[in-house]
C-alpha cells in the first residue's frame, strides 16, 4: 500500500460501477457490524470497550500507550475504557517485573471466554476460509490489499466515532481508590 488515498472519484469510474461497489463495501461493513453489535449487546460492553478487548486478545498483553496507539485514542481515554474492563472482569492489570513504570493489560478466564468460539462464528470462519482457499494467488493478493486499505479507512474514521460514543456515555465515579498516576504511565 502507498499510503496515498483519492481525494476524488475517478472520472473513469462508471456511476453504476461505483454504485455496485458501494454496494459491496456497505454489506460487507453491515455483516461485520451486525457480529459486533451482537458481541457488543451480549457483553454489555461499548465499541471502544471491545476493540480494547479484541487487541488485547490477538496481542496476548500490551501496555496503556501500545492500546492507545492501535485505538488511536488519548492514554486518557485508555485508562477509563481499561478501568470499565477491568470492573467487568475481563481484563487485569499486571505489573512488569523488569520496569515498574509499565502495567499490562491481559485478559482473565472471563475476558477469554468472550472468544471461544460460537457456533455461529466457526461456521462464519469456516466458510471464510472455504472462500478464500478457493481464490487463485492472485486473487488473494488483491483481496489483502483491498481488504487492508479498507479496513485502514474504517480505522481513520474510529476516533471522530469513539468520542461521539463517549460522549454520550454517562460518567460514573470511580470506585476504587487507587491512585490513577500509577495507571497513565502504561
Amino acid at each position: 500500500m502507498t499510503g496515498r488515498r483519492p481525494t476524488q472519484i475517478s472520472a473513469e469510474l462508471p456511476v453504476a460501477e461505483l454504485r455496485q461497489v458501494t454496494g459491496a463495501a456497505e454489506r460487507f461493513v453491515a455483516a461485520i457490524e451486525a457480529r459486533s453489535i451482537a458481541l457488543m449487546l451480549r457483553l454489555d460492553l461499548t465499541l471502544p470497550q471491545l476493540r480494547a478487548l479484541v487487541i488485547i486478545h490477538r496481542r496476548g498483553r500490551c501496555n496503556g500507550r501500545q492500546l492507545a496507539a492501535s485505538l488511536r485514542l488519548t492514554p486518557g481515554a485508555i485508562v477509563a475504557i481499561c478501568d470499565h474492563l477491568e470492573r467487568r472482569e475481563y481484563i487485569r492489570r499486571v505489573a512488569d517485573t523488569a520496569d515498574r513504570r509499565i502495567t499490562w493489560f491481559e485478559l482473565t478466564d472471563q475476558g477469554s471466554a468472550v472468544f471461544d468460539r460460537a457456533p455461529a462464528t466457526t461456521i462464519a470462519r469456516m466458510r471464510m476460509k472455504a472462500f478464500l482457499a478457493g481464490l487463485s494467488s492472485t486473487e488473494r493478493e488483491g483481496f489483502v490489499k483491498v481488504a487492508n486499505a479498507f479496513a485502514e479507512a474504517l480505522e481513520s474514521a474510529f476516533p471522530a466515532a469513539d468520542a461521539e460514543v463517549s460522549a454520550a456515555e454517562p460518567q460514573i465515579a470511580p470506585t476504587s481508590t487507587r491512585s490513577r498516576s500509577s495507571t497513565t504511565t502504561c
